[in-house]
């Protein structure tokens, strides 16, 4: 299976300290400045995020969910909501909230333990959760995605490569949700173009039906394959060339349930 792509900065206009310069609308596939590799492309959370910065001032606070996170011996489940927990980490920075901060630093270093990864996790948890404490809000961003790549990083040298995919599905799962829901409530023709993202969901379904069967085994993994197919469907322009408001709650509302399903079950 064709591994992640984890850095197409050069894409969203994101510079080293996370602050996007001129984020385009949508992810290009076709963009020749795309550093592809084995052909496979999910943008990070940071990236997601330096994009959703071009909606302005929004009232991120109501897209902070306290969701319990609840361990169980799924492994896939766990990587896949190791990165949901992550993009929660942003949305809380987006929302400038320093409790919900500390509380995902806690959850992190939780998630990373079954995982393999808690030592090297626990000096960048316990730096999210400073930095939150001082509101240095730049630095959390920096850290939240150190810690996504560090799991990354070890999960590889584990051997672990099916999971890295799954870790990257649920980070952008994450920051999908969160702009849906933000559109959903404010919806801007300028915005939706954000959400214009077919070819890229088409590639998230292909490498996610290239993971092995026991990797996606179960009901959950079930529904994530479907949502796939569904969103790639819906983030398609009318012919008007927009996503609809109509398109855009249908999006909201998928990828909200594909997020319950992941962490209820």
């Amino acid at each position: 299976m064709s591994r992640i792509l984890l850095s197409v900065v050069a894409c969203l206009g994101v510079t080293s300290a996370g602050i996007s310069q001129s984020a385009p609308n949508k992810i290009d596939l076709s963009d020749p400045s795309l550093v592809f590799v084995d052909e496979s492309v999910i943008p990070i959370p940071l990236e997601i995020f330096a994009s959703l910065d071009k909606l302005g001032n929004q009232d991120w606070g109501q897209q902070v969910n306290e969701r319990e996170v609840k361990l169980n011996m799924n492994r896939s489940r766990t990587a896949m909501l190791f990165g949901l927990v992550i993009s929660e980490g942003f949305i809380a920075v987006q929302a400038k909230d320093k409790d919900a901060v500390k509380r995902i630093g806690r959850e992190v270093l939780r998630l990373a333990q079954p995982l393999n990864v808690a030592n090297e996790v626990e000096g960048h948890a316990n730096a999210i959760m400073n930095t939150a404490g001082d509101g240095n809000w730049a630095q959390v961003r920096k850290e939240l995605d150190k810690t996504r790549q560090t799991v990354l990083d070890e999960m590889k040298s584990n051997r672990d490569d099916d999971l890295v995919d799954l870790v990257s599905l649920g980070g952008w799962l994450g920051g999908t949700e969160a702009l849906a829901a933000v559109l959903k409530s404010n919806y801007t023709v300028e915005g939706s173009d954000l959400l214009n993202q077919p070819e890229l969901v088409g590639k998230l379904k292909s490498d996610f039906n290239s993971l092995p069967r026991r990797v996606r085994n179960g009901k959950l993994f079930n529904q994530v394959g479907k949502t796939l197919s569904h969103l790639e469907s819906l983030m398609k322009i009318d012919g008007n060339g927009i996503i609809s408001e109509g398109k855009v709650i249908e999006i909201s509302v998928a990828t909200s349930n594909l997020v319950q399903a992941i962490y209820e079950s």
